[in-house]
């Protein structure tokens, strides 16, 4: 892996403060041990510090001089008796070296050598405030929104390292397809894909893996993983990633647990896949993400209507955001180090309060190095479906009869990520198949025998 280009994303930031003087000073997290027990909690890098640094190890700072565009590193000094637990570090120069800074101190030394740079403001984050008290402080909005837009746009490190991330747990849910048999469990399919993603380099799950079968794949974040998959005509819905280098992939796949979906599972299966291919279709630079959303609204719409799921005059359908009871989530979120990246909503954004667009994650332009995920899905979930037939104007265009006969589907959503092009956009996971005969001829080959 190439060095990581701290001294960039430091510049980046700087540019989104809008200064030319005064130093950033941020500090990393801290290992921390688990109550009543000297057991230590899996560490996770502060996203922000990680960010401007590309250390992933606990107990580092790091600072950037504005005017001279010097990056300094702090390394946390290991004593004699710690380096019989952990290890010998590498030397300053060798943590300087590594990380693309131009110095480096270790970490009792922050007051004296930040002192030394007799910085006019000093900014940080709102976290590491009572660590800089010694320092005059910018308010510490300004840098955590500043780090935050940086974070939005992807350089060419990031890009590489996140199509990495996507190549291995594509090939991950590829393995799952493959291998599951009828009367298996969620938690063995989940220990199957986090074993081959650790395996193949990531440093673990990007977020609580999704594997829901049957009636739980309409429980949005299901995480429960412990049911047995022993109905041959139940979907399973696997959202599931790995974060590799310490950045995250986001990919669902549902696919049936026996040789091939039942009827109702294929017709929401073929809606979902074209809501999907659509907006993937549209997303390009200087269009309104919320609109993505609207588009698979429309989608959706004219799907469930052939189905006879909807009835009356597609407009007014959309008109009453009938089919934000079938898709109660958003169309898809920024992606990065976080799997729900910063910056999707600007400073004065509102988020609209409508149904399946209150949780919409992002409200902004499209720009090309944006990283979204693009999410659809049609789940049938009792308490929504009981709020819509109660709700007179969404009612009126729901056949809940024929709904009924759907239940058993539980949900289908597909998810790939995509980088924004200055032409179009690049698919990061267009090696995770999704077309129902390239699914149903793996469930087929795993199932035959």
């Amino acid at each position: 892996m190439p060095v990581y280009p701290a001294k960039q994303h430091f510049a980046a930031t700087a540019g989104h403060l809008g200064a030319d003087s005064g130093v950033i000073l941020v500090h990393g997290g801290v290992t921390l041990i688990h109550p009543d027990s000297d057991t230590e909690y899996e560490f996770h890098q502060n996203s922000n510090f990680y960010y401007l640094s590309g250390v992933a190890e606990p107990g580092f700072a790091a600072a950037y001089d504005i005017s001279t565009r010097t990056a300094i590193l702090f390394v946390p000094l290991v004593s004699a008796d710690e380096a019989v637990w952990v290890g010998v570090p590498p030397s300053l120069d060798e943590y300087r070296a590594t990380h693309g800074f131009d110095a480096a101190h270790y970490t009792k030394d922050i007051e004296a050598v930040v002192g030394a740079l007799k910085p006019s403001v000093v900014y940080t984050l709102p976290e590491n405030a009572s660590a800089c008290s010694a320092f005059s402080l910018a308010p510490v909005e300004k840098l955590r929104l500043a780090v935050h837009e940086a974070r939005v746009y992807k350089d060419d490190c990031e890009i590489e390292i996140m199509r990495r991330a996507n190549r291995i747990s594509s090939a991950a849910h590829v393995t799952l397809m493959q291998e599951a048999r009828v009367g298996m469990t969620e938690t063995e399919l989940r220990g199957r894909f986090v074993g081959q993603v650790l395996a193949q380099g990531c440093s673990y799950e990007a977020y609580g893996s999704i594997v829901a079968g049957g009636r739980n794949a309409a429980v949005l974040h299901y995480t429960k993983n412990n049911m047995k998959l022993d109905n041959a005509n139940d979907v399973v819905l696997v959202d599931a990633g790995g974060t590799y280098g310490n950045y995250a992939s986001d990919i669902t796949r549902t696919w049936p647990v026996g040789p091939r979906l039942t009827d109702n599972a294929r017709e929401i299966y073929a809606i979902v896949l074209d809501m999907q291919k659509t907006v993937i279709d549209a997303c390009a630079p200087h269009k309104q993400w919320e609109d993505m959303h609207a588009l698979a609204q429309r989608v959706a719409a004219e799907g469930l209507l052939r189905l006879g799921l909807l009835t009356g005059d597609l407009e007014s359908i959309l008109a009453n955001d009938v089919v934000g009871y079938f898709m109660p989530h958003g169309i898809g979120h920024l992606i990065g180090i976080d799997t729900h990246d910063v910056g999707g909503y600007p400073p004065g954004t509102e988020r609209i309060n409508r149904p399946g667009l209150r949780y919409l994650r992002a409200r902004r332009e499209m720009l090309p190095r944006m990283v979204f995920t693009v999410e659809p899905g049609l789940y049938f979930v009792d308490a929504i479906l009981a709020e819509a037939k109660a709700t007179p104007a969404v009612a009126q265009h729901i056949n809940f009869d024929i709904v009924k006969s759907y239940h058993s589907v539980g949900g289908v959503r597909i998810e790939d990520n995509i980088v924004i092009t200055e032409s179009g956009n690049d698919n990061l996971t267009s090696e995770c198949p999704k077309e129902i005969i390239d699914i149903e001829r793996m469930r087929s080959e795993a199932n035959c025998d």
